[in-house]
């Protein structure tokens, strides 16, 4: 059984450079409702009979374009939400706006919108599905630091792969099970 995990394609969008809380967070918001670049990648609904996908607009887009065959929506592969929940009124680089917030996931700390734990559980959850009665090559498409979760998850159940660091828009990631 093969895994495809595939990050949605580019979104286009422009972030500025410095940002307060609330900045971080309405622009978050526009990236969700942004269009992204096309593709001629295409994978064929022979090799892989089945396609989840998470509900935002931008993967559900890719999907629509490197896929042929129909398509599962799933909530539990949204990607983790991150919020500009410290330091509130100063402007501060988005890049470390996120860092930070993501450090806040992983400590688990409770005015995040989503814990590490709860993203662990969604994955957890997410894979059992997939993984119950069926040997069949999927594809998943996410979003790039939920796949950290997925893959995690995945090697927890015998599949092999790798994801890179900051998964590429639009890459297959093969995990296999033999």
């Amino acid at each position: 059984m093969k895994i495809l995990l595939i990050r949605h394609l580019k979104v286009i969008a422009k972030t500025p450079f410095f940002l307060t809380a609330q900045q971080f967070d309405e622009g978050r918001a526009l990236y969700d409702k942004a269009d992204i670049m096309s593709t001629k990648f295409k994978i064929s609904p022979q090799d892989f009979p089945r396609c989840f996908v998470s509900p935002k607009k931008r993967a559900v887009e890719t999907a629509k374009l490197i896929y042929a065959g129909e398509y599962l929506i799933r909530e539990e592969l949204v990607e983790v939400l991150n919020a500009g929940v410290f330091v509130k009124m100063s402007s501060l680089p988005a890049v470390m706006r996120s860092i930070i917030g993501r450090i806040a996931w992983y400590f688990n700390f409770s005015q995040m919108p989503e814990t590490r734990l709860q993203s662990t559980v969604r994955a957890k959850k997410f894979i059992s599905e997939l993984l119950s009665g069926t040997d069949q090559n999927t594809i998943v498409i996410s979003h790039g630091f939920f796949m950290h979760i997925l893959q995690r998850e995945l090697r927890k159940n015998g599949f092999r792969g790798r994801i890179s660091f900051i998964p590429k828009n639009g890459h297959p990631y093969v995990f296999e099970r033999k």
